[in-house]
């Protein structure tokens, strides 16, 4: 796509495309799940819209992280992720969080970053999807 011609109009904004893990329960593994990230709102924080999520009832559970690494082969959990929140339990599918994210490439930039959504266990934390965030 670098290189070539789209016919795709950018929507602006940053997306991630989230695969499924082993640890996602078989129903709810059909889809993927994708997250928008999106500065456009007048409000100082960014929005998060998330579409594909079939679990509503235990989304108080559910947590997103963006690593600061882009290498969906590592499955460890960093010790000091580049961002990390909660996914709320109301049945909104729009999170407003209270700051504001650098949708670009930088040192502090979300694109090319590895994003999960995580759960907790009593073997501890889980990866439940996990992608790559891009340009929307």
């Amino acid at each position: 796509m670098c290189n070539g011609e789209s016919t795709r109009v950018s929507q602006g904004g940053s997306i991630a495309v989230l695969r499924p893990t082993q640890h996602l329960q078989r129903s709810q593994s059909e889809e993927d799940m994708l997250l928008f990230f999106s500065n456009r709102c007048a409000t100082k924080g960014t929005s998060v819209q998330f579409e594909g999520w079939s679990d509503q009832e235990q989304k108080e559970r559910h947590w997103v992280v963006i690593h600061r690494d882009g290498d969906l082969s590592s499955h460890q959990l960093q010790a000091n992720p580049l961002y990390t929140f909660s996914l709320e339990s109301n049945s909104d599918p729009m999170v407003q969080l209270s700051q504001r994210l650098e949708l670009g490439v930088s040192d502090a930039g979300i694109i090319g970053r590895r994003v999960s959504v995580m759960t907790s266990s009593t073997s501890g934390p889980l990866t439940l999807a996990e992608g790559i965030i891009g340009w929307n």
